[in-house]
């Protein structure tokens, strides 16, 4: 008679010797196989010894494993199934990566239009002042409450005053002396520009800068035109 186990499940029987009684060997075997048809897990029923010789399927990970004398009828035979899991395991790196800084796309062209005049202006400005640039600002105004006004900073400090949101237009021309020098050839080129604040960005793309500049007071006025040539209102 052959005998199928479930899997999961070790079976340890032990067989009854010819020489038992008949009436033992009926009650014994009737123990037997009302086990085995029941799934169960014994924690004492796990020793298999090491010689037994395995069968089985190791693509259906399955083996049986019999101890020596199992062909044996009169002997003691130990039928196990093992199931065997395959276990899977992901190596983690101690150290941390930094991520790499988003890079930024060069613009073809220009987010602000300089007039003659500004250009000539902050020029002379920044060779004055020995400062890195001009920073044009978009903030509450300080002459008149909850009015929003355009602002121009000096900047001393490039790499501390600006952030990476603000974009700059170079204040040089092509070689014709007449074209502004597109970004793709003023990127990097580490020379002083007019930078653009990231909050004034939006209000002043696709427009004009000119300046109003009083020589009396020495306040350097921004005046904004857009694409029409009107100039901006900084609180519509």
């Amino acid at each position: 008679m052959t005998m199928v186990f479930p899997i999961g499940v070790r079976i340890i029987a032990k067989s009854v010797t010819a020489a038992a009684p008949p009436l033992l060997q009926r009650r014994l075997a009737t123990t037997v196989a009302q086990r085995s048809s029941s799934s169960f897990n014994h924690p004492t029923l796990s020793a298999i010894p090491a010689s037994a010789p395995c069968y089985g399927d190791e693509g259906r990970r399955r083996r049986l494993c019999l101890p020596v004398g199992v062909g044996n009828p009169v002997g003691s035979p130990v039928v196990a199934i093992h199931h065997r899991r395959t276990r899977t395991t992901r190596s983690f790196s101690s150290a941390k990566s930094t991520p790499s800084p988003p890079t930024k796309m060069v613009p073809r062209k220009a987010a602000l239009a300089l007039t003659p005049k500004s250009r000539e202006i902050f020029r002379k400005l920044i060779e004055t002042t020995n400062s890195q640039g001009i920073l044009l600002k978009y903030e509450i105004s300080s002459q008149h409450a909850l009015r929003m006004a355009f602002k121009f900073d000096l900047i001393k400090d490039a790499e501390v005053e600006l952030t990476d949101q603000d974009e700059g237009v170079s204040l040089e021309l092509s070689p014709d002396g007449i074209t502004p020098k597109p970004p793709s050839e003023s990127w990097n080129d580490d020379l002083p520009k007019l930078y653009i604040h990231s909050a004034a960005f939006m209000k002043v793309l696709g427009g004009t800068l000119d300046v109003e500049f009083n020589s009396e007071t020495g306040i350097l006025i921004p005046k904004l035109l857009d694409r029409e040539g009107h100039e901006m209102e900084p609180n519509a």
